[in-house]
């Protein structure tokens, strides 16, 4: 069951959104109704500017794939933060998270190359990870087309996408390149499972919530991952890989979130591997806290700090 104690540590301006959200509807939600509402979470208009924004494609695994840069002010070449979006590998495109991505580049000042990689269940596993490494490949190989520096190539993202984010990472390192400069992974999916380890079932119960539930996890993952063995792909354990080699990372779990704990155990596992690891936790913040900063301004602070030091980890 949820933890009293811990659920009390929300910030009250997310109080009325979590009230929202726990009122269950009579019949599930069809998969293009919860991408209609995931996309109602995010800011209609977003305020920040960037210096440009240009869409663009490239060829990937089974198709055409688009992306989206965000170039800051200035002159360049910048560094590459190649993101990838959350939602539960079903849900997310270009445009529920381009604020996040606005506020990265601006904040980071770096070039933000979002991903519109594949989505279950339509696409199951693993073709949105095989879209989002193509990607990072695609960045790395034609940054300096696009205002880039190719020798600064890093990856980020938010919950699935903070899975994303990690997977590249390790299988950039296992397959020779592209070689990174920095990880940033916000409220990510660490453990796909089944089975879950004790701890992390424990994690995810107590700081279960209407805003991602077990319950939702276990949904999400099903959609994509259609085959159960596939979730425990070895290529996804995370936990039990070898890391060292992984570039400087920042992982950013949300306090009030079921992912938390593992997010945690993901920090202390690249620190124990040597990996130099900046865990920045968002205190009484919720599982989408980084995508509505335009929305809910106490979750700015904690986004702007994750931002600016992804920045400095690009140029070091």
């Amino acid at each position: 069951m949820p933890d009293s104690k811990i659920l009390s540590r929300l910030h009250p301006e997310f109080a009325p959104l979590m009230a929202q959200f726990a009122v269950v509807p009579e019949t599930p939600p069809t998969i293009p109704e919860t991408r209609a509402m995931y996309r109602g979470l995010q800011p209609t208009a977003p305020q920040l500017t960037v210096g440009e924004i240009r869409d663009a494609s490239f060829p990937g695994p089974a198709g055409p794939v688009k992306v989206r840069h965000y170039i800051p002010a200035g002159k360049g070449p910048f560094p590459v933060i190649v993101h990838f979006h959350g939602g539960g590998f079903i849900m997310g495109d270009l445009e529920t998270h381009d604020a996040q991505c606005r506020l990265l580049c601006r904040e980071a000042n770096c070039i933000v190359t979002a991903v519109d990689y594949r989505l279950g269940p339509e696409h199951p596993y693993p073709a949105g990870h095989e879209d989002c490494f193509a990607a990072l490949r695609w960045a790395g190989a034609s940054a300096t087309e696009f205002g880039g520096d190719a020798s600064r190539i890093g990856v980020a993202g938010d919950s699935a996408g903070g899975h994303l984010a990690l997977y590249c990472a390790l299988r950039a390192k296992r397959s020779g390149g592209p070689v990174l400069k920095a990880l940033l992974a916000i409220v990510p999916g660490v453990v796909m499972g089944p089975p879950l380890t004790a701890e992390v079932a424990a994690g995810r119960e107590t700081r279960n919530n209407s805003l991602l539930s077990t319950d939702g996890m276990d949904n999400f993952v099903a959609a994509y991952f259609q085959d159960p063995s596939d979730a425990s792909d070895p290529l996804l354990n995370f936990l039990g890989a070898d890391v060292s080699g992984l570039p400087p990372s920042i992982i950013a779990p949300a306090e009030i979130d079921v992912l938390h704990d593992e997010g945690v155990a993901m920090a202390k596992h690249l620190s124990d591997s040597g990996v130099p690891t900046q865990l920045m936790v968002a205190e009484g913040m919720v599982h989408i806290y980084f995508s509505v900063t335009e929305i809910f301004t106490s979750a700015r602070p904690f986004a702007v700090k994750a931002a600016k030091a992804m920045g400095d980890l690009m140029r070091a």
